[in-house]
Order: structure tokens, then C-alpha cells, then sequence
């Protein structure tokens, strides 16, 4: 069941997702239906994979190897 929701999004942003809208043929309320859904789902993380992140970026000290911080510098954390 849908449901009506009231929120304040910038000018620019608003604009720019009724543009992409129409050039897509659907309504407004569809785009924003997908984008939080992907949002959502996009950003589950594992337990295991946040306490590894964890554990490689924040704990201390962190003793890194020239080699290795470029490793980290060039990986996505989100795959971890």
C-alpha cells in the first residue's frame, strides 16, 4: 500500500529528479520509489564486514606499509 509522505528537498535536486523523470516517461513519485529503495538495499553492510572495516581503519595505531596504504587508498570500503 502507498503512502503520501511530506518531506523539504533542496531546489536543484528536486529540478533535477523531475527532469530525469520526464525524460524516463514516469512519474516523479516512481523515481523517488526506486532511488530510496536502492539507497536502502544498497547500503546493508555484513556485521562482519563493518567490524573488518573497523578494524583496519579505526583502531590504533594503525601501522601500514607504503605498499599497503596505497592499497587502502585505491580500495572501496563498501566491498569489503
Amino acid at each position: 500500500m502507498k503512502q503520501k509522505v511530506g518531506t523539504l528537498i533542496e531546489e536543484d535536486v528536486l529540478r533535477r529528479a523531475k527532469r530525469r523523470a520526464a525524460g524516463e516517461g514516469r512519474p516523479l513519485s516512481d523515481l523517488i520509489q526506486d532511488a530510496l529503495e536502492s539507497y536502502l538495499t544498497d547500503r546493508v553492510v555484513e556485521p562482519e564486514k563493518r567490524d573488518a572495516a573497523y578494524q583496519l581503519y579505526c583502531e590504533r595505531p594503525i601501522k601500514l606499509s607504503a605498499e599497503q596504504f596505497k592499497a587502502v587508498l585505491e580500495e572501496d570500503a563498501w566491498d569489503l
